[in-house]
């Protein structure tokens, strides 16, 4: 059994510990700094919200990625961090002044910044010829994958009495919204965007649908490949595992040059949240113009930052520093954001309805209509129709890296890693973009 290893926001436990009860004492002994709001409520102030959520998301974050099974399957790392910190606050051990403090940094645009870096760095931080690549050849996998799986969550809604409507938005969308982030920060704040309603609250339910979907592609992976090995020409050889079919095509999937993900030159990095922010807010504009408020604000930014990708207009060495933004929130900042969001806008009181046959079926059916997508288009494009099934379907419908890690395990593929990467990102984007179309038409 190998030894676990402590370390909550990059310091280990002998660390970590003594500035964890520093804060925990200002906590619950009263020493809070606080303002009085112009509603004249009570918050903590921002020194004090960031470093209370700081720990305890650290925390459940560390908890997560170390239990065994709820790691691997069950998005833990992302789960924890949610539902414990909800949790504390549904036991009271999270104060009022405390609670308002973390409304007013959630609101205040702490969500947003972080949606930004994820969606601009998530495209530019791509190789541009295998970004090129993959829209000549895998893009259209990705695309009829996501058209079956909305399909297939619409007809579960129907068939099972679920309604078509919440399929379709409380299934299909977060489940291949780019993983647990996707499910829990991005959709939600689209629906927010998009309705003029706080939909925050949301997260909880479509995170517990993307861990469940999680799961059910990766058994799916895992029976796929039995059942489409018994028909010659679906599954590539295990000796030599691709996707490409035919002969006599090719499709980039390796980097001309390898970009750090990340960087120790801090000028660099606010660089990269600059053009994210600026690129955020590009998009905000285009989503309030006539004629073009049809598509929403993000999936707006999300086409730009394509458009800069595709075209090569913005050096990759300067693009890639969006990507180091990415990260830096990633790793710095996931932790954080979640806890925020479980005690914002979750109460664990409304788990129960969550869970039902009717919604299980249905998540069910969009796995599986992914699934099935994915390999009729790879088929028909030149694609070994399994290997593009668990790639650009399977990949699309977890929770994200580990998510993908656990689904090309399960069928002895994770060499297609890359190709499951694409997934992630772009099938994310395009989702953002799906869902702006939709929403409008179907919400009133």
């Amino acid at each position: 059994m190998s030894k676990i290893k402590f370390e909550v926001c990059g310091l280990q436990f002998k660390h970590f510990v003594p500035f964890f009860i520093l804060v925990m004492l200002a906590t619950y002994l009263g020493f809070m700094p606080t303002v009085t709001l112009a509603e004249g409520l009570t918050a903590t102030t921002f020194i004090a919200t960031f470093a209370f959520l700081m720990a305890v998301g650290g925390i459940f974050f560390w908890l997560g990625d170390t239990i065994p099974i709820v790691n691997k399957y069950l998005g833990g790392a992302c789960v924890l961090p949610l539902f414990g910190a909800s949790a504390m606050k549904l036991f009271g051990l999270v104060p009022d002044t405390l609670q308002n403090g973390v409304k007013v940094l959630m609101n205040g645009g702490f969500q947003d910044a972080y949606i930004a870096c994820l969606l601009v760095g998530a495209v530019l931080i791509m190789d541009r010829k295998i970004l090129l690549s993959a829209t000549a050849r895998y893009l259209p996998a990705i695309i009829g994958s996501q058209v079956f799986a909305l399909g297939f969550c619409v007809l579960g809604g129907l068939v099972t009495g679920y309604g078509p409507v919440e399929a379709l938005f409380n299934v299909g969308a977060p489940t291949m919204s780019g993983g647990s982030a996707g499910a829990m920060t991005t959709i939600p704040a689209l629906y927010t965007s998009l309705s003029g309603t706080d939909m925050t609250g949301m997260a909880g339910q479509f995170l517990c649908y993307a861990s469940i979907a999680n799961v059910i592609a990766v058994m799916m992976a895992a029976i796929g490949k039995a059942v489409c090995e018994k028909k010659a020409g679906l599954v590539s050889p295990d000796s030599d595992p691709t996707i490409l079919r035919r002969s006599g095509v090719t499709m980039v999937t390796q980097a001309e040059k390898k970009l750090p993900a990340t960087t120790d030159n801090y000028k660099h990095l606010g660089g990269g949240i600059f053009m994210c922010f600026a690129i955020y807010m590009a998009g905000d504009m285009l989503g309030k113009l006539p004629g073009l408020s049809v598509i929403a604000g993000l999936a707006w930014s999300i086409i730009i930052a394509i458009v800069i990708k595709a075209t090569g207009i913005l050096d990759d060495t300067i693009g890639n520093y969006c990507a180091n933004a990415m990260n830096f929130m990633i790793r710095a900042l996931l932790p954080t954001l979640i806890a925020g969001i479980g005690i914002k806008s979750m109460n664990l009181t409304d788990l129960t309805s969550y869970f039902s046959v009717p919604a299980l079926i249905t998540i069910f059916l969009g796995v599986l209509g992914a699934f099935l997508g994915a390999m009729l288009f790879g088929h028909l494009f030149g694609l070994y129709a399994f290997e593009t099934g668990v790639t650009a379907g399977l990949c699309c419908c977890n929770i994200g890296g580990s998510g993908d890690i656990a689904v090309l395990s399960a069928c002895n593929r994770m060499e297609l890693l890359a190709f499951a990467s694409i997934s992630t990102r772009i099938g994310g984007a395009l989702m953002v973009v799906w869902i702006g179309f939709l929403y409008p038409l179907f919400q009133h």
